[in-house]
């Protein structure tokens, strides 16, 4: 038993060392990627409350284009997926921008209403050429009481779910 998982192990391991000895020697081409979005879950949001889209500018590699910047469109909705809120930020790399909606914003209600929110990041020239490249933020979205500042829910960047296929 032990030779053969011996021979095994050693097939696979000559796989590996050929399939990246070959893909080392192959040129990638570059392959532009669209705008980054990142969607949050739903939250609730209370009378009292703000809610805060934040983005953090990472550091991005390659060369950089002349005059282009990223900019950041933070966006609110409502649990009927209408826009509630919405403005477009621009980020430079290592500091971070942020985006308030407070519970006022919404209605005059006093009623916790559920919300989610979007950030989008895409590149802009000063020319106003198209550009679909991505540029790369860290998002996250937090709760907090607006009189003291204490924030009660952090989300993180969230995970994207695996696209389904029908069979």
């Amino acid at each position: 038993m032990k030779p053969v998982l011996a021979l095994c192990a050693g097939v696979l391991v000559l796989g590996a060392a050929l399939t990246l000895g070959r893909a080392g020697a192959q040129s990638m081409p570059m392959i532009p990627a669209g705008p980054q979005l990142s969607t949050f879950g739903m939250v609730g949001l209370a009378d009292g409350q703000t809610a805060r889209l934040n983005a953090l500018g990472l550091p991005m590699g390659g060369p950089i284009i002349a005059g282009a910047s990223c900019e950041v469109t933070f966006t609110f909705y409502g649990e009927d997926g209408k826009s509630l809120k919405s403005a477009t930020i621009p980020v430079t790399q290592g500091a971070a921008v942020h985006f308030d909606l407070q519970r006022t914003d919404i209605d005059a209600d006093t009623d916790r209403r559920e919300i989610r929110g979007t950030v989008r990041s895409v590149f802009s020239t000063p020319n106003a050429s198209p550009l679909n490249l991505s540029c790369s933020v860290m998002p996250t979205l937090e709760i907090f009481d607006t009189l003291t500042g204490k924030t009660t829910v952090l989300l993180e960047t969230p995970r994207a779910l695996p696209t389904v296929l029908p069979l």
